[in-house]
């Protein structure tokens, strides 16, 4: 049997015996990583690893984070290459679900190819699943309805609501430290306060406070901290949903970083100039240095191609056929090529606009829209990829921290905690790769800029239906340019 390991929800007491009366024999942290060894009762038996020695003791149960499978709500799609997305948008208002729900039509959000295949009989109806899924908990399903629409929520009440709920609640972190209050507003009690260490207990419960200028609303945690159970209101516009390690994706362990993902299957057809060749035989420190020879008309090595090399990934195309198309599109691609110029996001999007592809500039802003995991997975699961700006060292690994300016395309994401594992394009090695969410984004900031794409895919393999659930959910960001290498 795999040993379990888990996390503490805030600071705790570790106890001598399974008794909140025992002996404190040590102080966990906020997310510190335990040993579950076995249970008694309402108490834990655990080992903190962070020393060595170990140190034993007991915990209370509702302080440690578990990573428990959660029952399947409604079933997902599988498109191709392992890419699934909800049949159900957990961001879509009960209301147009109730509509549709009343209707005998098909599943209205269904990508293209895939609602082909359902009407062509080659693959099963997925609006008779999804019926079939609330059909099978019906009675809950009544309740929660009446209750939303008695608080006159059914036009803002989104599906993540009832899923949160059919999984008995969900793990969530803040994104900035903040009271929790007695009651679903800022004038009532405060019970404590919550840091964005620390992990809470939506319960599932949500309110609504018109009365509040700002925060209206509201999500029911509980949060044990210090050996006190709290249980209180908390506004729900600074939490993001906090996913528990498993032994297959924890970040503590370091060869997860090649497991998470299957690299052998590409998500996009990468460039495939000659040139890229050339440079891997001339052995240049980075693949992207290339000779833009056919595209200038003269002898040019290019050190800045990140950007170039994004927008060819994401096209299915070459990177000089893309130049050669930007050129005369855009006034300053001649001189970005002729004197080795990083690009902007305007020139990105120039490059986008050539390939007819379809884009949004973002701009995640740390203290008002950060960048956190599950807005990656809502835009990964709207069917769009990333040019993110990040930084790379001199020997082309992608980092955060680097002063030396690069783009890369993020193509997925596996959320573990607050962060997760990136897989992503990185044009210097021109290879698909798997990064830590913390070394493409900027932490603790969580401030980030770039552009989301509707890829070109050149094939799409067969879709199936897989049941499975998901919850991605976050607010919209602010733009701004910025200029990158």
């Amino acid at each position: 049997m795999d040993a379990e390991y888990g996390l503490s929800r805030s600071s705790i007491n570790m106890r001598l015996e399974p008794s909140l009366k025992s002996s404190v024999v040590h102080a966990l942290k906020a997310q510190e990583r335990v040993l579950i060894l076995g249970e008694d009762g309402d108490m834990l038996e655990v080992e903190s690893t962070r020393w060595c020695p170990s140190i034993r003791g007991f915990a209370p149960r509702a302080a440690i984070v578990r990573s428990l499978a959660k029952p399947t709500v409604f079933p997902q799609l599988d498109l191709s290459a392992g890419i699934t997305i909800p049949s159900v948008p957990i961001s879509l208002p009960l209301a147009s679900f109730l509509r549709w729900l009343e209707s005998v039509d098909e599943s209205p959000w269904l990508p293209a190819g895939y609602a082909e295949s359902v009407r062509s009989g080659r693959l099963p109806s997925v609006g008779k699943l999804i019926r079939d899924a609330v059909a099978r908990s019906r009675p809950a399903w009544d309740a929660w309805v009446t209750e939303v629409q008695a608080d006159g929520r059914e036009d803002t009440c989104t599906m993540d609501e009832w899923v949160a709920l059919m999984q008995g609640g969900r793990d969530m972190w803040s994104i900035r430290a903040e009271r929790l209050f007695t009651d679903p507003s800022q004038h009532s009690a405060t019970l404590g306060w919550v840091v964005p260490d620390d992990v809470v207990h939506w319960t599932g419960r949500v309110r609504v406070n018109h009365k509040e200028p700002k925060y209206r609303t509201w999500y029911e945690v509980e949060l044990m901290k210090a050996e006190k159970q709290l249980r209180g209101w908390y506004k729900a516009s600074l939490l993001d949903e906090f996913f528990a390690p498993t032994a297959q994706t924890d970040l503590a362990v370091p060869d997860n970083r090649g497991r998470v993902f299957d690299l052998s299957r590409p998500r996009l057809r990468l460039p495939a100039d000659p040139e890229i060749d050339d440079s891997r035989k001339a052995r240049r420190a980075g693949v992207q240095f290339i000779d833009v020879r056919r595209a200038l008309g003269w002898g040019q090595l290019h050190y800045n191609l990140c950007g170039q090399f994004c927008v060819a990934a994401l096209a299915s195309s070459d990177v000089i056929p893309l130049l050669l198309k930007w050129l005369p599109a855009h006034a300053r691609a001649r001189e970005i090529l002729a004197k080795d110029l990083g690009t902007s996001i305007p020139d990105l999007q120039a490059m986008l606009d050539t390939c007819g592809l379809k884009y949004e500039f973002y701009r995640s802003v740390g203290s008002t829209s950060p960048v956190t995991p599950t807005y990656v997975r809502r835009k990964l699961d709207a069917g769009m990829l990333a040019i993110v700006f990040t930084g790379v060292t001199p020997y082309g690994a992608v980092s955060s921290r680097s002063p030396i300016r690069h783009w890369v395309v993020v193509e997925d994401i596996v959320r573990v905690g607050s962060s997760g594992w990136l897989r992503i394009y990185n044009p210097f090695t021109n290879l698909e790769e798997v990064r830590r969410f913390d070394e493409v984004y900027d932490l603790p900031s969580r401030d980030s800029i770039g552009l989301w794409v509707e890829p070109r895919r050149t094939s799409t393999a067969e879709a199936r239906v897989v049941e499975h659930a998901s919850a991605p959910r976050h607010a919209a960001a602010e733009l701004q340019p910025a200029t990158v290498g």
